[in-house]
């Protein structure tokens, strides 16, 4: 309902600022499902505009600081501005990865998670950077993972594929670069979700081997609470 809404505002012409905050706060302005109005395409083109005479035509470096603007306000907890300036991004470079998996976490935040997967899917078939790919199949794990636990309270029957595939991804992400530490945590909580107790210690041990110090000791006391730590 709420999407017709926006499409009879936008037919219409007549925009309150409110109803263009919620817009731009949908991935990529709605699109394609929601039309862009011919006034705010007029916006668009200006705004592309003046950002491309300031950074003098490099608008894929001025889309790669919009994005670090944006993860700073996502850091912030501010997922509807974050939004907003991953929109600006991707105005400025549709082909900038970094965009769809700011999409994605933002997506994450508001518990949207098959919309962020589908994202997050739009960004590792487009990273061009192997540095960045584990942390990418990460959060992509950590989605599959999410999923999964929200298929089990809804008795949905889809988790055990959903599990099995963030495994994957962590397994991936491994596989691509072992020091990447973040994904030793995640997997370990992923574990826990699918109730894989001791798997989820085997990878805290494997984590701490490797430097990690910090875990969430929420996380440690539910753990031990299933399944107290073992000794060897």
């Amino acid at each position: 309902m709420a999407v017709v809404l926006l499409v009879a505002v936008l037919l219409s012409g007549c925009m309150t600022v409110a109803e263009k905050e919620a817009i731009e706060a949908l991935p990529m302005y709605g699109q394609p499902e929601l039309a862009r109005s011919d006034y705010l395409k007029s916006e668009d083109a200006a705004f592309i505009k003046q950002t491309s005479f300031r950074y003098r035509g490099d608008v894929k470096q001025a889309s790669r600081d919009w994005v670090k603007r944006a993860d700073g306000l996502l850091h912030m907890g501010d997922t509807d501005a974050a939004m907003r300036h991953f929109n600006q991004a991707w105005l400025l470079d549709p082909e900038n990865y970094q965009v769809y998996w700011g999409f994605g976490r933002v997506l994450v935040e508001k518990r949207q998670f098959s919309q962020a997967a589908h994202f997050l899917d739009r960004a590792l078939a487009m990273v061009n950077d192997p540095y960045q790919k584990p942390a990418l199949l990460t959060d992509r794990g950590t989605v599959y993972s999410l999923q999964g636990e929200q298929a089990r309270e809804m008795a949905s029957g889809q988790q055990t594929d959903l599990f099995a595939a963030a495994n994957a991804r962590f397994a991936e992400a491994l596989a691509l670069d072992e020091t990447y530490l973040p994904v030793w945590q995640r997997w370990a909580q992923s574990l826990y979700r699918q109730g894989e107790y001791a798997n989820a210690w085997e990878k805290i041990h494997q984590a701490r081997q490797r430097g990690v110090t910090r875990f969430s000791r929420v996380f440690l006391r539910d753990l031990a609470d299933r399944l107290p730590e073992p000794t060897h």
